[in-house]
């Protein structure tokens, strides 16, 4: 595997710090406001992100190669990010982002059944490896976490077909057409459903609006240039610090202590995923 430099390591670590305050924030937030309105507010917010980023204006979407493909994408992610919000409003952070630890491994056998890409019996193994952590952390915390355990599990699977349906875009669009698209969308449609159930914030809940947006818009724009600076396959094993952030939020903010199996699958789920990514960089 390639090596990274200190600078674009530390990128990718506080972009996983941000990304875990901004589920803190977003599990406040939908103690009070509709998801859509979440939403809506966060995609704005990366339009203006996008915009930045591209140094073009939002109409760049329109020189898409492949409108059908980039709506199924921005699909799977408007699906994924819902999923996701839904399952913080009643499960500690810890526990949704230990399940979510399996999407790498599932993007690898989505891969092979879906883009035909190789994978040999030791990425098999690995792959069982992580979906038997997951088991162990939802099957012994179901019965104290209940149901919504499976939102967590439904969202990560959302997220990797969403990694897939993204390297296949990737083929046909530039990034910044790709990275457009998905905010204009989603302000669209979630805007117009959020219109309909608007809750007039007060101060502090259009500054923790805005604020939960800017962790998720700075945290993308640190990984663009993080990825800018290093390689992305040498940059993944650190994605994982997103876990031990949300652990630590979980606990600062909202006192939730893991339980038992949550770590051991955690454990093995991490474990088996920094394999297979180190795997693939060698390959």
């Amino acid at each position: 595997m390639e090596k990274a430099g200190l600078r674009p390591i530390l990128m990718a670590v506080a972009a996983m710090a941000l990304f875990a305050s901004m589920d803190a924030v977003n599990k406040h937030l939908t103690q009070i406001y509709p998801v859509a309105q979440i939403m809506a507010v966060r995609f704005a917010i990366f339009v203006a992100m996008g915009c930045w980023l591209a140094r073009s204006g939002p109409w760049i979407v329109l020189r898409t190669r492949a409108p059908w493909w980039q709506a199924l994408r921005t699909a799977f992610l408007l699906l994924e990010m819902l999923l996701f919000i839904l399952a913080f409003r009643t499960l500690p952070l810890a526990d949704v982002h230990a399940v979510a630890a399996t999407a790498p491994l599932l993007v690898t056998a989505l891969a092979y059944f879906f883009l035909r890409e190789k994978v040999d019996a030791t990425g098999w193994l690995l792959v069982a490896g992580g979906m038997a952590g997951a088991v162990l952390i939802v099957g012994p915390s179901f019965d104290e976490l209940g149901p919504s355990l499976w939102l967590a599990v439904a969202a990560t699977f959302a997220w990797a077909v969403y990694q897939v349906l993204t390297r296949v875009v990737s083929s046909r669009d530039d990034t910044h057409i790709t990275t457009l698209h998905t905010p204009l969308v989603g302000v669209a449609l979630l805007g117009t459903v959020a219109a309909f159930d608007w809750h007039a914030p007060d101060a502090s809940g259009w500054a923790l609006l805005i604020l939960g947006g800017s962790f998720g818009a700075a945290a993308h724009i640190l990984m663009v240039r993080a990825i800018a600076l290093a390689p992305a396959s040498a940059l993944q094993p650190y994605n994982y610090t997103l876990l031990l952030f949300a652990t630590l939020l979980g606990l600062a903010v909202f006192g939730d202590v893991p339980g038992l199996w949550t770590w051991i699958g955690a454990g093995i789920v991490v474990a088996c995923g920094i394999a297979a990514m180190r795997r693939a960089a060698k390959s």
